[in-house]
């Protein structure tokens, strides 16, 4: 087909399913020649103005159902049988050509990694702009607007501004808004959407998944691969329930979430945490899940050869010498300001910015994308110099050059893994990598640190030989907090860091991290968007918007008597996954 005129669309008929797959099965090639059956005879179909929720640990196959899809597979990946009809044509068995004037035209596809799918050196206004133009959909000037247009629509703030920055000058969920207004700007009669509201704070999530409830009621036809129970419930109609490849449980959203027919399904349910939980607990503490380990994949342990929560192996590091005033905040942030200067204009990420973070105790720090919580964590770990005021560790300051030796006792876990570890590395050699630098340890005792490590994040210590671009986004984030805990750091800094992790994951990580800074006294300044996350694990919470701190206190206050209207705001957006009549004993 011709680019010399518009794209031609593909016929559909209005009485037949929008997209029926029959028997899909995908196979992955290993290093020793065996094939790895990563998706295995899923079979499902999606009618138009419908939406499909596909739900599981990671590892279960989600991602690669979709990717399947569109034949977006990695060259080690190959669709071995099925079919997945789209109107009259066969997406598994059609040409390269015929695909390439679907993919973008027909079916809009929203990636779970948003930097990883945007081009870094065009700015992100006019890589919306050719997905019109190259379908040949309207002018290069009325590309422009509605790009602009697009971003607006799915909450960015100061599109025209924002149009002109690349990729890596916006925010984590700024990015993942600009992908989703990618995926849906040359109206599509498919949305294939794999963790869309990832990255995303519970009001721009709102904003969204509203958004995309419009184009659903055009007509529209949504798949959704999700780790989020309560998105799938306030968005989709249908789920399918993963696990090993394989489908376990389908049905309505009422049927599954409220009624699961199958243990799986109700695992994920048990494991789910939701604002209040906390509260409902007799001592005010977070009730937590059963402590689970993930069967989604056969690399991660099994139940039987999972490692007790409670020890971790002896210290390869010798603890740096604690403050003699052991009352004192081990962190002290004083009137920090940041401003950024782009092509784009000035953007005053950080406003007079103070906070403490005492030892053994975790600041959640929250707020919407864009609001400056990520600067404010690079600050604290000195990645950033501010323009004004201070970071003090342990009374040192981070921005003095003699106080370099400091900086080991502090440590970071990214918000995007794909990006923070260093993909020509193994995953066992990621973990080693900042105790090798620092001389800490033999090489085989690293090597040791680096198997624990892993099992503790759930995963297998044969993992250690695999590299990041093998594993799925959760797996890759879990061998990141691992990397982060490798040194055993007195104050660690989390920026979202369980936002790529499913809930059976997610819950595990997270007394992991509690666990951790019992026996040893970690202070945590903790970032994230989920805030039943932030409730759970945090002493004191912080509430940034537009750069400022406008609301701080106990953690009880803040989520059972806010005083700022933004804090309200915020809670109110919550999207619930119980829902009227839920079996699960965890919901009584």
């Amino acid at each position: 087909m011709s680019r010399a005129s518009r794209t031609a669309r593909i016929r559909l008929d209005e009485n037949a399913p929008l997209l029926d797959v029959a028997g899909l099965r995908t196979g992955f090639r290993r290093a020793d020649g065996d094939e790895f059956i990563a998706v295995d005879g899923v079979t499902f179909t999606l009618r138009q103005g419908r939406a499909l929720a596909i739900v599981g640990e990671s590892g279960s196959g989600k991602s690669v159902t979709v990717r399947s899809l569109l034949r977006l597979l990695p060259r080690t990946g190959r669709i071995l049988d099925g079919q997945a009809r789209f109107g009259g044509t066969d997406l598994v068995g059609a040409s390269d050509r015929t695909l390439r004037t679907i993919r973008g035209r027909e079916v809009g596809m929203v990636f779970q990694n948003a930097m990883e799918a945007l081009n870094p050196t065009i700015p992100v206004g006019r890589q919306l702009a050719e997905a019109l133009t190259w379908h040949r959909l309207c002018s290069r000037s009325e590309a422009r607007e509605r790009a602009v247009a697009t971003l607006g629509d799915v909450g960015i703030p100061d599109p025209e501004r924002r149009a002109r920055m690349y990729p890596f000058q916006l925010s984590g969920g700024m990015r993942q808004r600009a992908m989703i207004a990618m995926a849906i700007i040359a109206g599509p009669r498919l949305v294939v959407a794999d963790e869309p509201t990832t990255a995303l704070d519970v009001t721009v999530q709102a904003q969204v998944l509203d958004l995309l409830a419009e184009i659903k009621d055009s007509g529209t036809g949504m798949i959704m691969v999700t780790h989020d129970l309560g998105v799938a419930r306030r968005f989709c109609d249908d789920v399918l329930v993963m696990n090993q490849g394989k489908v376990v449980e389908s049905g309505t959203i009422s049927e599954v979430l409220d009624a699961p027919r199958e243990p799986y399904t109700q695992m994920l349910l048990d494991a789910t945490l939701e604002v209040g939980d906390v509260a409902r607990a007799p001592d005010g503490s977070a009730t937590a899940p059963p402590r689970l380990v993930t069967a989604s994949a056969p690399q991660v342990a099994s139940d039987d050869d999972a490692p007790s929560p409670t020890p971790m192996a002896a210290s390869l590091v010798t603890p740096a010498a604690a403050s003699d005033d052991a009352s004192a905040p081990i962190v002290v942030a004083e009137h920090l300001d940041k401003t950024f200067h782009s092509r784009g204009g000035d953007t005053h990420a950080v406003r007079d910015v103070s906070l403490t973070i005492e030892r053994g105790r975790t600041l959640g720090l929250v707020g919407e994308s864009g609001s400056g919580k990520s600067t404010v964590a690079r600050l604290v770990m000195g990645l950033y110099e501010p323009d004004s005021g201070r970071v003090l560790l342990d009374g040192h300051d981070l921005h003095d050059e003699t106080s370099n030796a400091q900086r080991r006792r502090m440590q970071m876990v990214f918000q995007n893994p794909y990006g923070s570890l260093l993909p020509h590395y193994t995953a066992g050699a990621n973990i080693t990598e900042s105790l090798r630098l620092q001389d800490i340890g033999t090489p085989a005792e690293r090597t040791e640190r680096a198997a624990e490590l892993l099992r503790l994040v759930g995963l297998s210590p044969d993992d250690a030989r695999r590299y990041p671009q093998q594993f799925s986004g959760g797996q890759q984030q879990r061998i990141a907090i691992a990397r982060a805990l490798a040194p055993e750091p007195e104050v660690l800094v989390c920026d979202e860091p369980t936002s790529a992790l499913d809930v059976s994951i997610q819950a595990q990580i997270l007394d992991l991290l509690s666990e951790i800074q019992e026996r040893l006294g970690v202070a945590y300044l903790l970032i994230s968007h989920n805030l039943a996350v932030v409730e759970r694990m945090s002493d004191e919470v912080a509430v940034m918007k537009d750069g400022a701190i406008v609301e701080r206190g106990d953690r009880r206050a803040i989520f059972a008597t806010p005083q700022h209207p933004y804090t309200h705001q915020l809670l109110d957006a919550i999207l619930p996954v119980r829902g009227v009549g839920a079996t699960s004993a965890a919901f009584a």
